[in-house]
């Protein structure tokens, strides 16, 4: 930037200050009121591209069905075991209630479950599979036909004209045949027996909880939990109608809590917006303080935070006008913008205050600040946003969307800084005129320290040579398992309060089965019946798939399909069994013979509106068609959370051949898996683009070779050391951390970039780095309680982030203030030194003649 504009700025902002400060304060209002209207979306969709599979099969889930988040209530007995009846009494009402609210708000409700055991009680013929009543039924005629040979080739023993055979001459044992064997064999468990027996776990036919206290109700709304608007109103529609019972409630002694994963999603919000308000908070306390530390007066702290205030709302302002929400990886964008925008107005008043305390006067300190400040801060400004803003290229909308809050907040706050510091100063000055303090003596330890520090620039560039290649080859060896392929590692700590957790962990306990899974979106009832069937082949053929996947289930397992081919097989079965067929049966396989030819005789069309509307309704779409749907249900031992399982449980999930076409199962574990590819697909690459983006800024603003590798050289080393120290000390790479590469390449180009302006325009190092040494460290800090603040989030990935970034940040400050000068040292210095018409405009004092080790390199 032309330092005449910067001079007409400054001398417009001081002399306009009004103007300036009632356009600033007018335009924060607007920013704020339109970021007010900022949301935040918590979900691993909002951080894919839209083109993505999963989130165009998650979007057609929720546009067909409404998604697959669960509401569970838990009715909980205050007087123990004892009351558990009255808990089930309150259950069976609040189920009514709850069903009422369909189809607008609950599409299913699963709680009184004797009606579905009853369902296949009555019906368990027609569930059995096609190939296994054919199978029967060739059993029987081959059975039946044999014994025909054996005894007379002209008897017939279904001929019911026939004279019956004395029960002696004949015994049949049909429990020997492998169809009819289950059925027939009164060693094992009828059919009647072994559905009581699946149900028998369901205490009185309700999900109780093993301690008896309490009744769960599974709720699966029809609305998507992907808005928090409209998880609220759901929310809020169930607690309105528990509320309607609480008299009886209280006379009963009940207690009715509400858990699952929209209750929790809620919470998660909640959580997400306590956490980045704290975190701004604490963050913006503690840079002012220690800015107030470090300025010893309160004068250069307010026109900071004026500064910054603008620009954070504009940023934000921007971001609702231009993208309109918030994730999970952007919420805390706030605190990391503070502590990295506030960098340029604390070199910015550094200058301005060492020249007031030498007694010039507003105008000049101003003019002559901004001179000083200007290049390295644009510098540092620009690379940071080009870091950020490298981002942009990904595909993924939670990079794209950091890139852009951070590129273009970084700017907004650069500019706020030249622009608006001067007019507040000038207010401040209005209001109490400046009175600069009585210089005291001292002796000058920071010059000393600095010379003792930089005696032996040879031994520093060995160290950290040495240093950067020992961090290199340890990141490489362990670069495979570089990235973190836990996945509980990323989750949220526990949200909500202790009620929720306790009453989320006893509803769960009760349902006894796990409700994770995957839903494929087919076009017709037989598809659906078709995708599980190519499923079960595929994990026939795939041992670890049949690990990672419990079943896949579809409305056949709720209404038979096939009805009248089988009803016509079990007529058949039924019409064979006769009595006289009976009579040449061992007595107790006859007595089982006779049950089960009674169930099939009972047997009949079941249509969709006689099945138990709890297990129908999960199949239905909002629509009302019935049948498309096909779950995919995970093991509860899966453990998904292990990058390799969730892998092979997407890829097993998908592309499942069903006539002719390729269909995917859609869900949220889906959806991370497609995120942990996109990320390592493009982390890498974005990556790299940041960095040859950055090295081919610092090329264009200082020139000249020497400037620009003492530079990069400070910037490698710091990023190579970040790398190594975070691998020894066991941070691993994830979708959320990833980022913190670039940021990093941009953050270090601004300590360098500061320090080599001064050291260039001062044609010396030692007092360079004492001028703007203090500044830079106390930039550093205020960026590490910017990160820091992630270390606060209830979320694992955002600490990491946290973590990861502030080591960067140790790391490029040391490698700014401590290699940076001794390589300067080492190099000859007219080939980074300012040449004499180049010297920045407005230095008070002549450039400090070079000391001994500068006239040397120079020499």
């Amino acid at each position: 930037m032309r330092l005449d504009l910067v001079s007409r700025l400054t001398a417009a902002s001081l002399r306009r200050w009004r103007v300036f400060l009632a356009g600033a304060v007018l335009a924060s209002v607007a920013s704020f009121w339109l970021a007010s209207h900022l949301e935040i979306r918590s979900s691993f969709e909002e951080l894919l591209p839209e083109d993505v599979p999963s989130v165009r099969h998650a979007k057609e889930l929720a546009r067909r069905v409404g998604g697959d988040g669960t509401i569970l209530v838990e009715v909980e007995s205050l007087d123990g075991p004892g009351g558990l009846a009255r808990a089930e009494a309150m259950a069976v009402k609040l189920t009514e209630d709850f069903r009422a609210l369909r189809p607008d708000v609950i599409r299913a409700v699963e709680s009184d479950v004797r009606p579905v055991e009853r369902w296949y009680t009555d019906h368990w013929p027609m569930f059995l599979p096609l190939d296994t009543l054919r199978q029967a039924q060739r059993d029987l005629v081959g059975a039946l036909g044999s014994a025909k040979a054996k005894l007379n080739p002209a008897m017939n023993l279904l001929g019911e004209d026939e004279d019956a055979l004395p029960a002696g001459e004949l015994r049949l044992d049909l429990s020997r045949r492998e169809g009819l064997g289950d059925l027939l064999d009164p060693t094992k468990p009828g059919p009647r027996e072994q559905v009581a027996k699946r149900f028998e776990r369901f205490a009185d036919g309700f999900m109780v909880h093993p301690d008896r206290r309490s009744v769960t109700i599974l709720l699966r709304p029809t609305g998507t939990s992907l808005g928090v608007g409209e998880v609220r109103v759901v929310l809020d529609r169930i607690r309105a109608t528990i509320d309607r019972h609480q008299p009886e409630l209280k006379a009963d002694r009940l207690y009715v809590g509400v858990g699952g994963s929209y209750a929790i999603l809620l919470a998660e919000y909640e959580s997400i917006v306590k956490d980045a308000a704290i975190s701004f908070a604490i963050v913006m306390a503690l840079v002012l303080l220690s800015i107030v530390a470090f300025y010893r007066e309160i004068r250069p702290v307010l026109a900071l935070a004026g500064a910054l205030l603008a620009g954070i709302a504009a940023t934000f302002g921007l971001t609702w006008l231009v993208i309109g929400y918030l994730n999970t990886q952007t919420a805390f964008l706030g605190s990391i913008v503070v502590g990295t925008g506030v960098n340029y107005g604390i070199v910015y008043l550094a200058r301005v205050s060492q020249l007031r305390r030498r007694g010039a006067s507003l105008e000049e300190a101003c003019q002559e600040g901004a001179s000083a400040a200007v290049k390295g801060t644009l510098l540092a400004s620009v690379g940071t946003s080009v870091a950020f803003g490298t981002l942009l290229v990904a595909t993924n909308r939670g990079f794209r969307h950091f890139g852009f809050i951070g590129g273009v907040g970084v700017l907004l706050c650069w500019v706020a800084t030249f622009a608006l510091i001067p007019a507040l100063l000038a207010a401040l000055e209005r209001l109490r005129p400046y009175r600069a303090p009585a210089a005291a003596a001292s002796v000058d330890r920071g010059s000393l320290l600095i010379d003792r520090l930089l005696r032996r620039p040879r031994a520093i560039a060995a160290g950290f040579a040495v240093l950067t290649a020992a961090s290199l080859a340890v990141f490489v060896w362990h670069l495979p398992n570089a990235m973190e392929r836990n996945l509980d590692n990323l989750t949220n700590d526990a949200t909500g309060g202790e009620e929720l957790r306790r009453d989320h962990a006893r509803a769960r306990e009760a349902l006894g089965t796990s409700v994770a899974g995957a839903i494929a979106l087919l076009p017709t009832r037989d598809g659906a019946d078709a995708y599980c069937d190519a499923l079960r082949q595929r994990m026939k053929e795939q041992p670890r798939l049949a690990q990672l996947i419990e079943s896949c289930e579809t409305v056949a397992t709720v209404i038979p399909s096939h009805q009248e081919e089988k009803l016509a097989i079990l007529r058949d079965l039924g019409d064979r069994l006769t009595d006289r067929v009976l009579a040449h049966l061992p007595a107790d396989q006859a007595r089982r013979a006779r049950e089960i030819r009674a169930q099939l005789a009972e047997q009949r069309l079941l249509g969709d509106d006689e099945g138990p509307p709890s297990l129908v309704d999960q199949y239905r779409e909002r629509d009302g068609t019935v049948g498309r749907l096909a779950f995919v249900r995970a093991r509860g031992d899966a453990k998904l959370e292990l990058g390799p399982n969730l892998r092979a449980y997407a890829a097993g999930v998908r592309d499942v051949p069903v006539a002719g076409g390729k269909y995917d199962a859609a869900g949220a574990d889906i959806v991370v898996a497609d995120l942990l590819e996109d990320i390592e697909r493009q982390g890498p690459r974005v990556t790299l683009l940041s960095f040859l983006c950055v090295c081919a800024l610092v090329v264009v603003f200082f020139r000249t070779r020497a400037r620009s590798a003492l530079l990069l050289l400070s910037l490698g080393s710091g990023v190579a050391l970040m790398a190594g120290f975070a691998t020894v000390t066991g941070i691993k790479i994830n979708f959320f951390n990833f980022i913190v590469f670039p940021i990093t390449f941009g953050i270090a180009v601004d300590y360098g970039a500061n320090v080599l302006s001064r050291m260039v325009s001062r044609r010396n190092v030692a007092p360079a780095l004492k001028e703007v040494g203090g500044a830079v460290i106390l930039c550093s800090w205020t960026t590490i309680v910017g990160y820091g603040s992630l270390i606060l989030s209830f979320n694992r990935a955002l600490r990491s982030f946290g973590w990861y970034a502030m080591l960067g940040e140790l790391t490029t400050l040391v490698t700014a203030i401590v290699l940076l000068p001794a390589l300067a040292k080492l190099f000859p210095g007219e080939s980074w030194m300012a040449r004499p018409g180049e010297a920045i405009l407005g230095e008070d004092d002549p450039p400090a003649a070079a000391d001994g080790d500068d006239r040397r390199a120079a020499g």
